[in-house]
């Protein structure tokens, strides 16, 4: 069928037999009064035993009250792993402390390790000047300094010109 087409459809396309609506009635009630057809719908077709719904109740209750024993697996507590491990940390803490012959000093420290460690954090030379005593430092300590030009060079070549300008 054509789309164009639909709009001059006049029937549904359903037929029924003539006169079927007014003797749909008489031959349901005609159908009724047969005894054949009320006999066929009194046989189900299922039978029950005998006692079957006074019974039933305890057989379910003994096939669900019968609990066999089954083995019970018994899990090691982790109590004794934690309390393992903690000897082995002892004994290893204990080895580690008692056998360690590196003894760190300020003399053992090089100057170059000691730099970078104050470059990478975060002070200003005002922190850095609130850790110096003045007694410490004394104006003899800058006069008789001899530094060779080499090592004037050496430093002049690897300072920024931007760390040399005061603000």
């Amino acid at each position: 069928m054509k789309n164009s087409n639909l709009h001059n459809v006049t029937t549904s396309g359903f037929k029924t037999p003539d006169n079927y609506f007014e003797s749909f009635e008489a031959d349901l009630l005609e159908r009724l009064n047969e005894k054949e057809v009320i006999k066929a719908s009194e046989v189900s077709g299922f039978t029950v035993p005998d006692d079957y719904f006074k019974t039933v109740e305890n057989t379910v209750l003994e096939k669900l009250n019968t609990t066999t024993e089954k083995p019970v697996i018994t899990l090691k507590p982790k109590s004794t792993f934690y309390y393992f491990s903690g000897i082995a940390a002892s004994i290893v803490l204990l080895f580690s402390l008692v056998f360690n012959n590196d003894n760190i000093t300020i003399d053992n420290l090089e100057t170059e390790l000691i730099e970078n460690y104050l470059y990478h954090q975060d002070y200003s030379a005002d922190d850095l000047a609130t850790l110096l005593k003045t007694d410490d430092i004394s104006v003899t300590d800058f006069i008789d300094i001899d530094i060779s030009d080499e090592t004037l060079d050496h430093y002049f070549e690897n300072v920024d010109t931007e760390d040399l300008i005061f603000e």
